[in-house]
Protein backbone atom coordinates (compact mmCIF):
# COMPACT_ATOMS: atom_id res chain seq x y z
CA UNK A 1 0.00 0.00 0.00
CA UNK A 2 1.48 3.35 -1.04
CA UNK A 3 1.40 6.59 0.87
CA UNK A 4 -1.43 7.82 -1.34
CA UNK A 5 -3.55 4.78 -0.47
CA UNK A 6 -3.20 5.53 3.20
CA UNK A 7 -4.24 9.15 2.81
CA UNK A 8 -6.84 8.57 0.12
CA UNK A 9 -8.43 5.92 2.30
CA UNK A 10 -8.40 8.13 5.38
CA UNK A 11 -10.77 10.80 4.10
CA UNK A 12 -14.39 10.65 5.10
CA UNK A 13 -16.75 8.83 2.77
CA UNK A 14 -20.47 9.29 2.18
CA UNK A 15 -22.68 6.66 3.78
CA UNK A 16 -24.11 3.97 1.52
CA UNK A 17 -27.76 4.60 0.75
CA UNK A 18 -30.33 3.24 -1.66
CA UNK A 19 -28.91 5.56 -4.33
CA UNK A 20 -25.25 5.18 -3.31
CA UNK A 21 -24.13 1.54 -3.38
CA UNK A 22 -21.38 0.38 -1.08
CA UNK A 23 -18.19 1.66 -2.62
CA UNK A 24 -15.25 -0.52 -3.57
CA UNK A 25 -12.67 1.50 -1.65
CA UNK A 26 -9.81 -0.88 -2.44
CA UNK A 27 -10.29 -0.45 -6.19
CA UNK A 28 -10.91 3.30 -5.82
CA UNK A 29 -7.70 3.75 -3.81
CA UNK A 30 -5.64 1.66 -6.24
CA UNK A 31 -6.99 3.52 -9.27
CA UNK A 32 -6.54 6.88 -7.55
CA UNK A 33 -2.97 6.02 -6.62
CA UNK A 34 -2.16 5.02 -10.21
CA UNK A 35 -3.56 8.30 -11.49
CA UNK A 36 -1.72 10.34 -8.92
CA UNK A 37 1.55 8.48 -9.54
CA UNK A 38 1.41 9.53 -13.21
CA UNK A 39 0.20 13.12 -12.66
CA UNK A 40 2.02 14.39 -9.57
CA UNK A 41 5.53 14.28 -11.13
CA UNK A 42 4.44 16.82 -13.77
CA UNK A 43 3.13 19.23 -11.13
CA UNK A 44 6.37 18.91 -9.19
CA UNK A 45 8.46 19.48 -12.32
CA UNK A 46 6.49 22.62 -13.19
CA UNK A 47 6.94 23.91 -9.64
CA UNK A 48 10.70 23.19 -9.75
CA UNK A 49 11.08 24.90 -13.13
CA UNK A 50 8.56 27.77 -12.90
CA UNK A 51 7.30 27.86 -9.28
CA UNK A 52 3.76 27.53 -10.62
CA UNK A 53 1.59 25.47 -12.97
CA UNK A 54 -1.75 25.72 -14.70
CA UNK A 55 -4.44 23.22 -13.69
CA UNK A 56 -4.32 19.95 -15.62
CA UNK A 57 -5.89 16.55 -15.32
CA UNK A 58 -5.84 12.91 -16.10
CA UNK A 59 -8.26 10.10 -16.71
CA UNK A 60 -8.45 6.36 -16.43
CA UNK A 61 -10.52 4.61 -19.07
CA UNK A 62 -12.63 1.57 -18.16
CA UNK A 63 -9.78 -0.67 -19.39
CA UNK A 64 -7.28 1.04 -17.03
CA UNK A 65 -5.53 3.14 -19.67
CA UNK A 66 -4.37 6.48 -18.27
CA UNK A 67 -4.16 9.70 -20.25
CA UNK A 68 -2.96 13.16 -19.23
CA UNK A 69 -5.12 16.19 -20.06
CA UNK A 70 -4.84 19.91 -20.36
CA UNK A 71 -7.45 22.60 -20.76
CA UNK A 72 -7.37 25.72 -22.89
CA UNK A 73 -9.81 28.60 -23.01
CA UNK A 74 -8.14 30.57 -25.82
CA UNK A 75 -6.11 32.94 -23.66
CA UNK A 76 -2.41 32.88 -22.77
CA UNK A 77 -2.88 33.30 -18.99
CA UNK A 78 -6.33 31.90 -18.18
CA UNK A 79 -7.80 32.02 -14.68
CA UNK A 80 -7.15 28.70 -12.94
CA UNK A 81 -10.76 28.28 -11.86
CA UNK A 82 -11.86 28.46 -15.50
CA UNK A 83 -9.48 25.64 -16.47
CA UNK A 84 -10.58 23.53 -13.49
CA UNK A 85 -14.19 24.00 -14.58
CA UNK A 86 -13.37 22.96 -18.18
CA UNK A 87 -11.57 19.81 -17.01
CA UNK A 88 -14.29 18.79 -14.56
CA UNK A 89 -17.08 19.46 -17.07
CA UNK A 90 -15.29 17.22 -19.61
CA UNK A 91 -14.94 14.54 -16.92
CA UNK A 92 -18.65 14.79 -16.09
CA UNK A 93 -19.60 14.38 -19.76
CA UNK A 94 -17.31 11.39 -20.20
CA UNK A 95 -18.58 9.81 -16.98
CA UNK A 96 -22.15 10.07 -18.31
CA UNK A 97 -20.96 8.47 -21.57
CA UNK A 98 -19.36 5.63 -19.53
CA UNK A 99 -15.87 6.47 -20.82
CA UNK A 100 -14.23 6.83 -17.38
CA UNK A 101 -13.27 4.63 -14.47
CA UNK A 102 -11.49 7.44 -12.60
CA UNK A 103 -10.30 10.99 -13.16
CA UNK A 104 -8.22 13.64 -11.46
CA UNK A 105 -7.82 17.39 -11.62
CA UNK A 106 -4.52 18.80 -10.34
CA UNK A 107 -4.26 22.45 -9.31
CA UNK A 108 -2.30 24.80 -7.08
CA UNK A 109 -3.97 26.14 -3.93
CA UNK A 110 -3.27 27.90 -0.67
CA UNK A 111 -4.50 26.07 2.39
CA UNK A 112 -3.98 25.70 6.12
CA UNK A 113 -2.60 22.19 6.68
CA UNK A 114 -3.60 20.25 9.80
CA UNK A 115 -1.77 21.38 12.95
CA UNK A 116 -0.84 24.69 11.30
CA UNK A 117 -2.25 28.18 11.67
CA UNK A 118 -1.16 29.90 8.46
CA UNK A 119 -1.91 29.29 4.82
CA UNK A 120 0.72 27.82 2.57
CA UNK A 121 0.99 26.66 -1.02
CA UNK A 122 -0.14 23.14 -1.89
CA UNK A 123 -0.81 20.85 -4.81
CA UNK A 124 -4.44 19.71 -4.76
CA UNK A 125 -5.47 16.51 -6.53
CA UNK A 126 -9.25 16.13 -6.85
CA UNK A 127 -9.78 12.44 -7.58
CA UNK A 128 -13.10 10.84 -8.46
CA UNK A 129 -13.91 7.18 -9.06
CA UNK A 130 -16.80 5.40 -10.75
CA UNK A 131 -17.67 3.83 -7.38
CA UNK A 132 -18.67 7.29 -6.16
CA UNK A 133 -15.53 7.70 -4.07
CA UNK A 134 -14.30 11.28 -4.16
CA UNK A 135 -11.35 12.88 -2.38
CA UNK A 136 -9.01 15.83 -2.65
CA UNK A 137 -5.47 14.86 -1.69
CA UNK A 138 -3.44 17.92 -0.70
CA UNK A 139 0.35 18.09 -0.79
CA UNK A 140 1.64 21.21 1.01
CA UNK A 141 4.92 22.51 -0.36
CA UNK A 142 7.55 25.17 0.19
CA UNK A 143 10.80 26.23 -1.40
CA UNK A 144 13.87 26.12 0.83
CA UNK A 145 16.60 28.78 1.00
CA UNK A 146 18.23 27.25 -2.09
CA UNK A 147 14.85 27.49 -3.89
CA UNK A 148 14.55 23.70 -3.92
CA UNK A 149 11.01 22.31 -3.85
CA UNK A 150 10.05 20.64 -0.57
CA UNK A 151 6.79 18.64 -0.76
CA UNK A 152 5.36 17.69 2.63
CA UNK A 153 3.24 14.72 3.68
CA UNK A 154 -0.24 14.86 2.12
CA UNK A 155 -3.60 14.98 3.80
CA UNK A 156 -7.01 14.27 2.30
CA UNK A 157 -10.46 15.79 2.51
CA UNK A 158 -13.80 14.66 1.12
CA UNK A 159 -14.23 15.50 -2.57
CA UNK A 160 -17.25 17.10 -4.23
CA UNK A 161 -18.61 13.79 -5.64
CA UNK A 162 -19.84 15.68 -8.70
CA UNK A 163 -18.25 13.73 -11.55
CA UNK A 164 -19.96 10.35 -11.27
CA UNK A 165 -23.43 11.49 -10.23
CA UNK A 166 -24.74 7.92 -10.42
CA UNK A 167 -22.11 5.63 -8.82
CA UNK A 168 -21.31 2.52 -10.82
CA UNK A 169 -22.75 4.14 -13.97
CA UNK A 170 -19.56 3.39 -15.90
CA UNK A 171 -18.49 0.19 -14.27
CA UNK A 172 -15.40 -1.08 -16.05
Amino acid sequence: MGLFSFHFGSCSKPKATATTPKQNNTEAKADGEKLLDTLLPFAKQMLRDYHEFFPFGGRMAPDGTIAHEGAYNGTEHPPSQELIHLLRRAHQQDARAKKLRACATIYDIRTIPPSRTEKQDAIAAAIDHVSGYSAVVIFPYTFDAAKKLQVEAPFAVQGASDIFTNPQQSTP
